[in-house]
């Protein structure tokens, strides 16, 4: 919990809690230096001092045994050597991605030096995330310490891939969006979203959220201007490809629809457990970068799975609408309070791990974007959620990259193991969807904004 030793320190807390100056994550951290708010800078200090080892004393070494920045440092080199991304060459990943595997080539060509500079580029994210969840952890009014410590165990237990892929760019990108929303800088919030979406797609999930929240606030002017903001950067990121030719930039789309049903999705799992029990055979090979299973079932779940995905996310934004409205928060408010805040944080824990469950790809780095995010959640199941996360990713390291090649030729046990750690994570994503003791405290009056209990209530924030 905060202490209340000073008067500059409630005051300094005040402006990170009610948000009344909004910052984007990374003025925020130079802000929380600058005001010698102890409360915070010490975890922080500490915290980033225990990453920084994690990081690069630990993840690092072992990374570079598992081919961590090869992918990147591939397509960087192509790009420093003036070849066009999607003209000149063919690559899955969205711009804003490319730009991150470019940056440390700038300065370190050699494939070890580069895998370090990767790796410090993903380390520079994590320090980002740890202030983000400190920032969200006060306005959720919860301990700074524990969720810190929550997040560390996350980190260590998903593993090395935290270095070896870019997925921290998105994953940080989404808990930035997050708080500049619930902050009420909202223009700020579509914008990270925007270069969210342009490093992994994904975070295209969280926009229903965003705009269920104005529907329900009546603020029609902000939904659309945020969709204006939305559209706008993903304009100007894309207009060198719409220049050049606009259909290039779609190759990448393309990639990933023509993609096979990877081994490692909960279809897979449950087609490989199959043939276990001889129900079923499943070929599999290498393709699209990734083991993917070869069969007539295998070709239709991998069909079928966007439309499942669209149905159960669509169930998601219909559990999230119905707690907003029966919320009932104060209306025409800015800033979000505690409630909106948590239920928006969790909502989108829920839809990541629905988007991740039901895709047709579950790669074990897709981990890392429930990380940040799943220390917030509250609720009388917690605990068991943060057990059962942290289950399922030392599973996932233990398969990848450890055991892979065992993996690949369909050795029983991991077959098991991958099946149960899908298993575990349907098991969070029902826990999650259907929780108990969320809405118990969820309970507010709904005011207008000028009304006198309304002014009352923002001005006890």
């Amino acid at each position: 919990m905060l202490p209340s030793s000073s008067v500059v320190e409630r005051a300094a807390v005040n402006r990170f809690v009610v948000g009344s100056s909004p910052t984007s994550g990374a003025s925020y951290v130079i802000e929380l230096y600058l005001t010698g708010l102890t409360s915070l800078r010490r975890p922080l200090f500490i915290f980033g001092l225990i990453h920084t080892f994690i990081f690069l004393l630990i993840f690092t070494p072992l990374g570079a045994n598992y081919g961590a920045g090869v992918i990147e440092h591939f397509f960087a080199l192509r790009i420093l050597d003036r070849l066009v991304p999607y003209i000149d060459f063919a690559t899955e990943y969205p711009p804003l991605a490319l730009l991150s595997f470019l940056l440390p080539a700038l300065v370190f060509r050699t494939p070890l030096a580069y895998t370090r500079a990767f790796a410090l580029e993903m380390l520079l994210l994590d320090l980002l995330a740890l202030a983000l969840i400190a920032a969200l952890t006060i306005r959720l009014k919860r301990s700074v310490w524990h969720t810190l410590v929550l997040y560390t165990l996350f980190v260590v237990a998903v593993g090395p891939i935290m270095i070896s892929r870019y997925d921290l760019l998105p994953a940080v990108l989404v808990l930035a969006a997050l708080y500049a929303f619930v902050s009420g800088n909202h223009k700020s919030a579509w914008a990270l979203l925007a270069l969210g979406i342009a490093a992994k797609l994904y975070p295209i999930i969280i926009v229903p959220f965003f705009a269920l929240y104005y529907l329900r606030q009546r603020q029609y002017p902000r939904l659309i201007s945020g969709s204006v903001t939305l559209l706008v950067v993903l304009l100007v990121i894309s207009l060198p490809w719409l220049v050049l030719d606009a259909r290039s930039l779609l190759s990448f789309l393309h990639y990933h629809a023509e993609r096979g049903l990877h081994s490692e999705s909960t279809y897979g799992s449950i087609l490989l457990v199959g043939q276990l029990l001889n129900l079923t055979q499943v070929p599999a090979s290498m393709t699209f970068g990734s083991w993917n299973l070869v069969s007539p079932l295998a070709d239709k779940l991998a069909s079928a799975s966007l439309y499942i995905a669209a149905a159960l996310l669509f169930i998601m934004y219909i559990l999230y609408g119905r707690s907003l409205w029966r919320q009932q928060i104060t209306l025409q408010t800015k800033i979000l309070d505690r409630d909106p805040t948590l239920l928006m944080c969790h909502y989108s824990v829920v839809a990541i791990l629905v988007f991740i469950l039901s895709n047709k790809v579950f790669s074990p780095q897709y981990l890392i974007w429930l990380c940040p995010l799943l220390p917030l959640v509250s609720g009388r199941q917690h605990y068991y959620l943060w057990l059962l996360f942290l289950t399922a990713a030392v599973i996932t390291q233990y398969i990848y990259p450890y055991h892979y090649i065992e993996f690949e030729t369909a050795k029983p046990y991991l077959v098991v193991m991958l099946f149960g750690r899908n298993l575990l994570v349907i098991i969070m994503t029902l826990l999650l969807a259907f929780p108990v003791g969320i809405s118990d405290s969820l309970r507010k009056v709904a005011v207008p904004n000028g009304s006198p209990e309304g002014m009352a209530r923002q001005s006890r924030g």
